[in-house]
């Protein structure tokens, strides 16, 4: 049951999958946020910028990096530094006639080092204020479970991406019959990889990997019959069940 405190957060945790991509920032693998989708999402529940939300700069600057060096040895020579564009907002909005304000920072790479040399970004500012706007809406619950670390399970992923095909259908009965088919395969194919695997340490794993799968796509019947099965060779008793 929704709470006043939590009625925002439950209407924009969920993150529409057609508006993510993986990308890596820093060496690490993340999903990025399409800041558009989320400027949309926004202007779905508190109305268009400027009317029922908005923001306003209250900062912004050029920070210096640290030095960077070409060559090696007596050669070796500072050819610039890394520069960081920074920018802080004031993120408003309006909801049940009340106004809220959130403060949030926003960071791009400005001047910085390649593999051909120094490069500027000269839209640096404009991803500095996307990436100010998307943080300051993450503090009121928008893709939630983006920043809560749920899109790292690709098994909530593909949920969730079956959830919002059957919302996003012309015909969804269709789409459903289409989801219905598609589990029984790959549980009857599951259940022929595990009857012909080599040894029951490699069934075993079969097993395990299509449970988790199942239990993350929320099908706890599905994931019962797997385990059903694996029993059943272990015991040298296989049957027929229900899927």
């Amino acid at each position: 049951m929704s709470t006043t405190n939590m009625s925002i957060w439950e209407k924009v945790q969920t993150t529409d999958t057609r508006y993510t991509k993986d990308a890596k920032v820093g060496g690490q693998q993340i999903t990025s946020l399409n800041g558009t989708a989320m400027v949309m999402k926004a202007t779905e529940l508190f109305g268009p910028v400027g009317i029922g939300w908005g923001w306003k700069i209250i900062e912004e600057r050029f920070d210096d990096g640290h030095e960077i060096y070409a060559g090696e040895g007596d050669k070796r020579t500072c050819i610039g530094r890394e520069i960081g564009h920074t920018v802080k907002i004031c993120l408003w909005f309006v909801q049940d006639g009340q106004r809220g304000e959130i403060e949030q920072y926003g960071c791009t790479r400005y001047q910085y080092k390649t593999n051909y040399g120094m490069t500027t970004d000269g839209e640096a500012p404009k991803k500095s204020l996307t990436d100010a706007i998307k943080k300051a809406l993450s503090m009121l619950g928008f893709s939630a479970d983006v920043f809560l670390g749920m899109f790292d399970d690709q098994n909530y992923v593909q949920q969730l991406q079956a959830e919002q095909a059957i919302e996003q259908a012309e015909d969804k009965q269709a789409e459903i019959e289409r989801q219905q088919q598609e589990r029984l395969d790959y549980i009857k194919e599951t259940i022929g990889l595990m009857q012909s695997a080599a040894t029951p340490h490699e069934r075993k794993k079969i097993h395990d990997h299509a449970v988790r799968k199942l239990i993350g796509r929320k099908d706890e019947k599905g994931a019962a019959r797997i385990s059903l099965e694996l029993k059943n060779l272990e015991t040298g008793k296989p049957q027929e069940a229900a899927v």
